[in-house]
Order: C-alpha cells, then structure tokens, then sequence
C-alpha cells in the first residue's frame, strides 16, 4: 500500500540582505502523519557577509488558527560562498500540530530561499 501525499510551497523568496527575517504562514498539521521540509538557500554572484539562516518551528497545539507554544525545532544555517546552493530536508514528527519557517539574517548580500513541505495524509 503506497502513502497519500501532498506538496505546499512554504517560501519562495529574496531574503534582503539586512532586512528583517520573512516567515512563511503557520501549516496545520494536526491531520496528518508527519513531514518532511526541503529547503534551498541559494547565494547570488557575490556571497553574503553573514549566511542566511532558517528556522523551524514548531507546535504540538494548533487551535483557530493560532499555535500553542510555538518552540524552535532547528535551524539551518547556509553559507557566504558566491552563487552556493545549500539544501536540508528535515522530518517533521506525526505529533506535531503545527509548523512554520523563519527565515533571514543575511548581510552584504541577498539569498534566495526555496522551502516546501511534503505531507503524509494517509497510509
């Protein structure tokens, strides 16, 4: 028996270097049986002073639209080579309820965030 699946585009994205971190809306995850978040952070023909970051949070609530102790899970951290492409794929366990991605933190030059979720919704 193959598994049900589903993509989402989380963020795609120029995060502007010295800007503010751009987060992607909250996903419900509550029905479903885990996940698996890809992102790539691609660098432009000159490399930024500071790397892009991305953070993962998570919740174990999701009521109304609005998480529950939203906690960070992990963040990935890409690098100042020019034009390099970094890529994570992190599982995201059945009991979560709730998910998101923060992204930024870039200096001296944009990056280029593009982050999906693929979900499990049935076996």
């Amino acid at each position: 028996m193959a598994a049900t699946k589903s993509r989402t585009e989380l963020l795609a994205a120029t995060l502007t270097a010295g800007a503010g971190d751009t987060s992607s809306a909250w996903i419900d995850l509550s029905a479903i049986y885990g996940a698996i978040i890809s992102i790539q952070l691609t660098n432009g023909g000159t490399g930024p002073t500071l790397p892009a970051q991305v953070e993962i949070e998570v919740a174990n609530n999701y009521n109304a639209g609005v998480p529950t102790i939203p906690v960070e899970l992990i963040t990935v951290i890409g690098g100042v080579t020019i034009a390099g492409v970094y890529e994570w794929h992190v599982p995201i366990d059945l009991a979560t309820a709730a998910v998101r991605i923060n992204a930024g933190s870039n200096t001296g030059q944009d990056v280029v965030i593009a982050a999906d979720i693929s979900e499990v919704e049935g076996l």
